[in-house]
């Protein structure tokens, strides 16, 4: 082997054990040899010397060995990183490798491997300038400071005034605020100005850790770096969750800022400009956003959804599914294994398989097996799904639930006497099998509920804690209580950002709320105008010919009664809806006995609007109109769609519902 007396190695291991074997078998070999006992140490020794090779452990306290390399590599280091880990999985293999890690040494060490390791990487070796400190590269490229304008939160002015000084001193802008209330208002304000935020990690109001998560949460491509008076590793391993492009101690503020901060302008620099990576950004959350999405246009008042994805994760996927207007509603949450492009994929298939075979399998039992048999045919075993499916019948206040590996739920009654007493909280049981890993489907976990009145349903992922839910539902103080009697909407949104603000993230987090309707009779269909005017009637039966003449001479009692539109020939308008109410039957419970067909009227003082639901798929309407010459109007039964649209004015069909609409017909 050649002289290699010259060149050094660093050995990052918080066992001493380890690093002594290793440094004793590479000095033998004529390496001069250097030891950090975790990532902390391992950045400092990089800033002050060159190494040619570093071998790195995976588990170690405060910043851990994936973490490590990540940020060497921020640094624009090349050096070859050997991980050496009893971590020696495929997935914890591909996880370094993607970090920024060379190759991979197994733990229980073996010499003769080490050696093969030192020749495989001899001639970069050889080749690295052993003169060439971090320090060197960053006087050589370093960057005008003059263009990043950072916004400083500091609650002590003393403080505040000598980091102000030492930041303009090195060429920065820094405007400074007092409390994280203050920062998170300026940024909003003047989002454009500032390149990077500097903070304390303990303020009033929002802390440090508080402006972290929002900041990343919506702006990725923001510099945010955390510091605290002393080290707190656990708070600190959350700001590297969180995502924070530096964290640090008072002590070495002055020492070590400037390097983060260069270190993370380098890496925004590999990738490209700061605009490109921005755009980059935004194009992946939007990506991540159809993962996570309401079934229709505007979310309505029974379901509320709110998530927060990981910068460098993905693969949570949730939403609802409309089927018809009568309040019966899908709800799917999936968690991939996984944080990584691979994941966001098979999230993005699954959805697909979701979606295709949602509306002919409501059944939340039979559509997990058939999203599990078509993730086996994709054999990625170790990006298996969990996953949660509900069926809602918000009128009956019916819910099925089945789940593959998630949490089931946990459900939440209100108290009439609200301001001194705390939500009274039962768990909806979960379990099961994940989806793709194996392709036994009579493992999956399925129960019913009913959900009253003053009571909600919250599902959610496995990024949130049931700890920390409980914790935001079941405040004792009223000032800080959540307000369940304002409505759902916008209740998870508050629910995650005081999650978040206390106790970060660590995972994709997406929180799921359901709520019965406060009105025994509802719509789902899309509000106008009109509707306050409108005076609304139901009535519902089980899938039945009988049952549906009974329910065709109800209407007609009711609509007698409430003279109809001008110019509408009563007959006419119930000949179109015993059509209906025939197709209801027939073809979209197809004969059924357990499956319910509702019978909605919309009374307007100029029009007259029937809804009949059922629990079918639905039909594309056009397909569904024959030429009016082949239909025999006064035929008996049977004629469908085709004698509803000739007699309506108009005929609307969405998903399980159809809308029959009379409207009063002008005198010449």
């Amino acid at each position: 082997m050649k002289d290699l007396k010259k060149h050094r190695i660093l050995i990052v291991d918080d066992n001493p054990f380890n690093r002594t074997l290793l440094k004793v078998l590479l000095e033998s070999e004529g390496f001069s040899v250097t030891e950090a006992r975790n990532g902390k140490e391992a950045v400092e020794c990089l800033t002050r010397s060159a190494f040619q090779l570093i071998f790195m452990d995976l588990l170690m306290p405060g910043m851990d060995g994936f973490e490590t390399i990540r940020r060497i590599r921020q640094m624009q280091v090349k050096t070859p990183i050997i991980i050496s880990s009893s971590m020696s999985s495929r997935e914890d293999r591909q996880r370094c490798f993607e970090a920024g890690g060379n190759d991979f040494l197994p733990k229980p060490v073996d010499v003769a491997k080490i050696k093969a390791l030192i020749q495989k990487y001899e001639s970069e070796i050889s080749e690295s300038p052993a003169a060439s400190t971090y320090a060197e590269m960053r006087e050589a490229t370093a960057p005008d400071f003059s263009e990043y304008h950072i916004l400083f939160v500091e609650e002590d002015d003393e403080n505040a005034a000598r980091y102000l000084s030492f930041l303009k001193k090195a060429g920065f802008e820094a405007t400074r605020v007092s409390n994280g209330n203050q920062a998170w208002e300026l940024f909003l304000k003047y989002r454009y100005r500032f390149r990077i935020i500097v903070s304390n990690i303990f303020t009033s109001g929002i802390d440090g850790l508080g402006i972290l998560a929002r900041i990343k949460r919506d702006y990725p491509d923001m510099l945010v770096f955390i510091y605290a008076q002393e080290h707190d590793t656990d708070a600190f391993q959350l700001a590297v969750q969180l995502g924070a492009d530096g964290i640090l101690t008072q002590a070495v503020f002055e020492d070590s800022i400037i390097a983060l901060i260069e270190a993370a302008v380098y890496k925004i620099g590999q990738k490209g400009s700061r605009i490109q990576t921005a755009s980059t950004a935004i194009q992946v959350r939007k990506a991540q956003q159809e993962l996570i999405r309401y079934g229709c246009p505007e979310p309505c008042e029974g379901i509320d959804i709110a998530y927060s994805p990981l910068t460098d994760a993905g693969g949570d996927l949730a939403c609802c599914r409309r089927f018809n207007l009568a309040g019966r509603c899908g709800i799917f949450l999936g968690d991939v294994a996984g944080h990584n492009v691979m994941s966001s994929y098979i999230s993005a298939v699954s959805l697909g398989i979701l979606t295709s075979n949602w509306d002919k399998n409501q059944n939340p039992l039979k559509l997990l097996k058939i999203i599990n048999a078509e993730l086996n045919k994709t054999h990625y075993e170790q990006y298996h799904l969990c996953a949660t499916s509900l069926l809602w019948d918000r009128r009956r206040r019916k819910i099925k639930v089945a789940t593959a590996g998630m949490p089931g739920g946990l459900l939440v009654r209100d108290n009439a006497d609200a301001v001194s007493r705390s939500p009274d909280f039962s768990d909806l049981n979960g379990g099961g099998m994940c989806l793709g890993l194996l392709k036994e489907d009579h493992l999956f976990e399925h129960l019913e509920i009913e959900l009253e009145n003053d009571s909600y349903l919250f599902l959610y992922s496995d990024g949130i804690s049931r700890k920390y839910l409980l914790a935001e539902l079941s405040q004792g103080d009223p000032d800080m209580k959540i307000d369940l009697k304002k409505g759902i909407r916008g209740l998870c949104r508050e629910i995650l950002d005081r999650i978040l603000e206390k106790h970060g993230q660590d995972d994709d987090m997406i929180l799921i709320a359901l709520k019965p309707p406060d009105s025994p009779f509802f719509s789902l269909a899309p509000r106008c105008p009109e509707d306050d005017k409108r005076e609304s009637l139901h009535y519902e039966f089980l899938s039945d010919y009988g049952e549906a003449d009974k329910a065709c001479r109800w209407a007609a009692e009711k609509c007698l009664a409430r003279k109809l539109p001008g110019g509408n020939d009563p007959c006419f308008i119930f000949l179109a809806l015993r059509e209906a109410l025939i197709n209801a039957v027939r073809h979209g419970n197809q004969f059924e006995h357990k499956a319910f067909i509702d019978l909605s009227l919309f009374f307007a003082p100029d029009e007259l609007r029937i809804d009949v639901s059922d629990q079918g798929t639905g039909f594309d309407m056009p397909d569904s109109i024959k030429k009016m010459e082949d239909v025999n109007v006064l035929g008996s039964g049977g004629r469908g769609v085709p004698v509803m649209q000739s007699l309506t004015d108009s005929l609307k069909v969405s998903g399980g519902t159809v809308s029959l609409i009379f409207r009063e017909k002008v005198r010449g």
